[in-house]
């Protein structure tokens, strides 16, 4: 929960930092893409879908992208969002249904 909090407040910072760099349509499309890869990413988290192993390395590719629209590099973050997204997705939800258990 901490780091969901934590990664809130930093995509507040990163909107502001990026849109103060100069190209503030690419820094919100950004910005955004990464909230919306974010909040997949915590999704599977909340449901216990990823393995540990799994969940650090998109963690890290998130926290890389985060990066890379801090520094304006949009293209690079699109494209490691779009890695991390991919991870995300190729992962099955699990729901357990305890009724069969």
């Amino acid at each position: 929960m901490r780091r969901i909090v934590t990664g809130a407040c930093l995509m507040l910072l990163i909107s502001g930092v990026a849109s103060a760099a100069g190209n503030k349509a690419a820094a919100q499309k950004c910005t955004q893409q990464l909230i919306q890869a974010e909040a997949l990413f915590y999704g599977k988290i909340k449901a216990k879908a990823l393995k540990e192993a799994m969940a650090e390395e998109i963690s890290k590719l998130l926290d890389e992208a985060d990066a890379l629209c801090t520094e304006g590099k949009y293209n690079k973050a699109s494209a490691t969002l779009a890695k991390a997204n991919q991870m995300v997705s190729e992962t099955p939800d699990k729901t357990p249904d305890k009724a069969k258990e």
